[in-house]
């Protein structure tokens, strides 16, 4: 029976397995084991095929089941896609006749729960701001990832599911379960109620819900850091929701008295009913507790990782073709508020001499004062691309997040500002009109035209603004 794999393959020639199960998971165990060519050491999940078989709940009302087979598919799909330092690296999968094997990277530190309540013992009974901060900012900047670059909305971030590398007070923080997680085009909300009681977010009990509901879910997790308890509680799964769905929570004496109000703020501001007025990962990554309260040295990373995802951004809009940058370009004269702000801060920090362009030299300026010499190279070529500057909108248009400019009513802007005779759908003409040149919008009808009628539908438009 084949289900993940191509080919059935012996994971014993590749690696030395250990007898000792060091945890389980959904459907299976796990081991380590050492690879025969390196001695380097891994942690492996083994599944039996026979399992997969079977239907497993995923919702608690109304009852519904579905194929582990189906979620585990999609768990090594996204993991295979992924690539980040707070996400758990996917290192081989195997299949034989009996079993399927993942093989990742191994941690030894234990989970991010069992941290948790050795702090509610302790003298403090709680994690100290300094070191949520760190926690929280890793989960963040790994949920925007997730989000920004792959569209994937995890669904089921608890302690539980966070495994530290090893026992190292400081060590790497890594995400390890996406077994409820998916991919998420933003064409159309996600209904299936899917989490953990204690962190599911109100929309998603309502059964109509987007990838904001990751930071409802971190918020909780921020708050069980600064305090030892959850913010939403009951004596049983209804109890619970119920409080969820009122936004019910309080910042009790004593163990709130001594929380920065600027921590606070950042709950708030997480722990939002309206999804569409949470902060989003990029706007929570900018929040002012973590630069006021975390060390210099992991305020200076924050910085760097910053300047990294911004390289990202401005270098996939210099690749973009020619209409992709106009209806980006289009989407954000419409971009306001929140969804603007942390941008317009970033925008302005960048802009030295206050003129409204960022020029190459402000670039690099900013870039070596923050240490990232190694940088300034890619920089040069990136606004090399791009004239050499860029003013307010083009930045704009460049940095937003993807999950703003995939907006359904955001697209459909976007085309029919070039569906100049309003007849849904764009042709060469209307492209010529855009471009300026024949030849160009040739090219761009050909790439995008994916049924060759000789016009591009809304949906090849969507599909084309979804393409890196």
């Amino acid at each position: 029976m084949m289900m993940a794999t191509e080919e059935l393959m012996d994971v014993n020639s590749k690696y030395v397995i250990g007898d000792k199960e060091i945890g389980s998971g959904h459907y299976g165990v796990v081991r380590t084991c050492t690879s025969r060519a390196t001695g380097e050491e891994f942690a492996i999940k083994t599944i039996k095929k026979s399992k997969c078989q079977v239907a497993c709940r995923i919702d608690w009302y109304p009852f519904r089941q579905v194929p582990r087979l189906v979620l585990l598919k999609r768990e090594i799909e996204i993991l295979r896609a992924v690539d980040h330092p707070t996400l758990i690296r996917l290192e081989d999968v195997y299949e034989d006749d009996v079993n399927l094997h993942l093989v990742t990277e191994l941690c030894t530190g234990g989970e991010l729960f069992d941290r948790i309540i050795l702090k509610t013992e302790s003298q403090e009974g709680h994690y100290s701001e300094r070191d949520a901060a760190n926690i929280v900012i890793k989960i963040i900047g790994a949920i925007e990832y997730c989000h920004n670059e792959h569209n994937i909305c995890h669904r089921d971030l608890k302690p539980e599911n966070f495994l530290f590398k090893t026992k190292d007070d400081q060590a790497d923080l890594k995400i390890i379960d996406f077994g409820l997680s998916r991919f998420e085009d933003g064409s159309e909300a996600m209904t299936t109620r899917v989490g953990t009681p204690y962190y599911i977010a109100p929309e998603v009990l309502s059964k109509k819900y987007d990838k904001a509901c990751d930071l409802w879910s971190i918020g909780v997790i921020m708050f069980i850091l600064l305090c030892g308890y959850p913010p939403f509680h009951g004596a049983n799964d209804a109890e619970i929701f119920k409080a969820v769905q009122r936004v019910d929570y309080r910042f009790l004496s004593p163990e709130w008295d001594s929380v920065s109000d600027d921590a606070k703020d950042l709950i708030r501001k997480l722990l939002v009913k309206d999804p569409t007025a949470r902060l989003t990962a990029s706007q929570a990554l900018v929040h002012p507790w973590f630069e006021k309260v975390m060390s210099g040295d992991a305020a200076a990373q924050t910085l760097r990782d910053s300047a990294l995802r911004l390289n990202h951004r401005l270098r996939r809009f210099a690749g973009a073709n020619a209409l992709k940058k106009i209806a980006l370009n289009v989407i954000a004269e419409d971009v306001g508020g929140a969804d603007e702000g942390h941008l317009r801060k970033v925008f302005n920090s960048l802009d030295l001499n206050g003129d409204g362009e960022i020029t190459v030299d402000e670039l690099q300026q900013v870039i070596a004062s923050e240490g990232m010499v190694g940088m300034q190279a890619e920089v040069l070529e990136l606004l090399n691309s791009m004239d050499k500057k860029l003013d307010y909108r083009n930045f704009l248009a460049a940095t937003m997040e993807k999950g703003i400019f995939l907006r359904r009513e955001n697209l459909r802007k976007a085309f029919d500002h070039f569906d100049l005779q309003g007849t849904g759908s764009i042709n060469k003409s209307d492209l010529m009109e855009a471009l300026g040149s024949e030849d160009c919008a040739r090219t761009m009808l050909e790439d995008i035209d994916m049924d060759h009628d000789g016009q591009i539908s809304f949906d090849e438009f969507s599909e084309m603004m979804r393409r890196l």
